[in-house]
């Protein structure tokens, strides 16, 4: 009896077992009557307590190799800038804001500033760098960019940036002005690096990123795991579908020595040599042939399962993803709604400061100062049929018209509005547009200006624009054309002054005793001077 005391008293003091056993029974939080699926056990045991975002060569090797890693990290980048973005200032004209958009796109600089978004969204950080003629190790001294000088951004990861730093600084917290990147051996100032992040981490997390964001396979290690077992598994199994057994007589036998092997493997030679050729198979009578082929039923409805695992860690819709159609009565529009969401949030609100700065930058080479009032406005993400593009040219035009018929904007914001949304099949000229704007007719339904010594353009000459002094409005022009003029066709509905009406009963015109009365006179402020206005039919 001793040596059993002594016995379970050894075994208390190595209870290792019982130590497992509790915590298998207990669980994490410490209730043993909750449900198994309520307790702490199964997330504890399915987290990794590693983040992929330290593994720089991981992640570079995932990016490399797998499309479906290249997809989710560049895709909604892609689609972010797709549509582009209108620049808002009040300091700008259209003209300088048309040349800092052709300087941004002959340059590159948007497709450099998407690579460091990229690198952001892989590593977990990435940055921009600006490449000018300066002391890189000084602070960034915006005022001394000038135009002709050399000006360059560069996209780089977070990686880059710290050659040959082992503990990384937090670019957004640490104000230590000897902290510097180190990229590729030159010492850079932290002003000439845009820096970009990425996903934000918890606090608890964020130490061991060194300040920088997380990487976004950091959410969905798991679902591109079962996905890639779910394709080395179909890969195996495409190679083990179709099996030969042969049954061959003595078999075991003739195993037992070297001269057997090799006959019963001669036999199996020639036996698939003529099943491959003549496809026929010559057997002894005692020999037996048998093909096995395995299913691979049920192995789709699991890929699709899987699929959408990753669509859902990613908010991203399979028809972006994988390229597949939506299925059944789902035109798959509101998938794509929920994806633009997930753009404007998570990618265009985070990169709109930054295509801000890289412009800024832009402005002060290009014009010598740099806008106060920059920002930028990303056009819209919805892509429309050729049907509801014309539609909404239409409603833009409608009601450009109708603002311009009733005086509200002039002749050449009218012209300019055509041209910044395409309503038209052809662009107006700038010359055009400038005389336009100095012909004395800019409004419709208004009598010719006042103003003297303005000599009109072009159109002004084919719309009634003012002449020269002393010129004759009806007078046969050079080339031998007579352009029509406004105020001759004002004198023709003065001597006309009728309002045709229609007898119904004869069928015939007739035209009433009657003079057309001139409307109030009404002040036009925009205009600042009197006019009428009259009500003509047709003559």
């Amino acid at each position: 009896m001793a040596k059993t005391k002594n016995n379970s008293k050894d075994e208390k003091q190595n209870s290792l077992v019982d130590f497992a056993g509790n915590v298998q029974g207990w669980g994490l939080g410490g209730n043993p009557f909750a449900p198994q699926n309520s307790r702490l056990d199964t997330v504890f045991l399915n987290t990794r307590w590693n983040l992929v975002s330290n593994y720089r060569s991981v992640l570079a090797e995932a990016y490399a190799e797998y499309g479906l890693v290249q997809t989710l990290v560049e895709q909604p980048v892609d689609d972010a800038f797709r549509s582009g973005f209108k620049i808002v200032t009040n300091e700008l004209e259209d003209s300088q804001k048309i040349e800092l958009q052709r300087f941004v796109e002959e340059n590159r600089i948007i497709e450099e500033l998407k690579k460091s978004v990229v690198w952001a969204r892989l590593f977990g950080g990435g940055g921009l760098v600006i490449m000018v003629e300066q002391n890189p190790a000084k602070q960034f001294d915006i005022s001394k960019v000038k135009k002709g000088s050399p000006l360059e951004f560069k996209a780089a990861d977070m990686w880059e940036l710290y050659k040959d730093q082992t503990n990384f600084w937090n670019p957004w917290e640490v104000q230590d002005e000897k902290k510097m990147y180190n990229y590729y051996g030159v010492r850079l100032h932290r002003s000439r690096v845009l820096p970009v992040c990425g996903k934000e981490a918890p606090s608890f997390i964020r130490p061991r990123l060194r300040g920088w964001g997380m990487s976004e396979l950091e959410r969905v290690i798991r679902s591109i795991n079962a996905y890639l077992k779910n394709q080395d598994l179909i890969f195996e199994l495409l190679d083990e579908a179709k099996i030969d057994v042969y049954q061959l007589n003595g078999f075991n036998t003739a195993m037992l020595t070297d001269k057997g092997t090799r006959v019963a493997e001669r036999r199996v030679q020639v036996s698939n040599s003529l099943k491959s050729y003549l496809n026929a198979l010559i057997l002894d009578t005692n020999d037996k042939y048998e093909q096995k082929q395995l299913s691979f039923a049920g192995l789709s409805d699991i890929l699709t399962q899987i699929r959408q695992g990753v669509a859902s860690d990613l908010k991203m819709p399979m028809t972006k993803l994988f390229g597949v159609s939506a299925a059944g009565f789902n035109s798959g529009e509101d998938d794509i709604e929920n994806y633009n969401s997930m753009i404007e949030s998570e990618v265009r609100s985070k990169v709109k400061y930054l295509v801000v700065d890289v412009l800024k930058i832009c402005c002060q080479y290009l014009f010598g100062f740099v806008p106060e009032d920059m920002s930028i406005k990303f056009n819209t993400l919805r892509i429309l049929s050729a049907e509801q593009e014309e539609n909404m040219k239409n409603s833009q035009f409608n009601r450009l018209i109708q603002a311009y018929s009733n005086g509200l904007v002039s002749v050449g914001d009218f012209m300019v509005g055509c041209n910044n949304e395409a309503l038209l099949p052809f662009t107006y000229a700038e010359e055009d547009i400038q005389a336009m704007s100095q012909s004395g007719y800019s409004k419709i339904g208004m009598e010719k200006s006042d103003k003297k010594g303005k000599k009109g353009g072009l159109f002004s000459k084919f719309f009634g624009g003012a002449t020269e002094p002393g010129e004759d409005p009806n007078a046969v022009q050079g080339n031998g054309m007579n352009f029509p003029n406004k105020a001759k066709k004002g004198n023709e509905a003065n001597e006309q002054g009728k309002v045709k009406e229609v007898d119904v009963t004869s069928n015939k015109f007739t035209t009433p005793d009657r003079e057309k009365k001139p409307l109030p006179e009404e002040s036009f402020p925009y205009k600042g001077h009197r006019t009428k206005r009259y009500v003509e039919a047709g003559h």
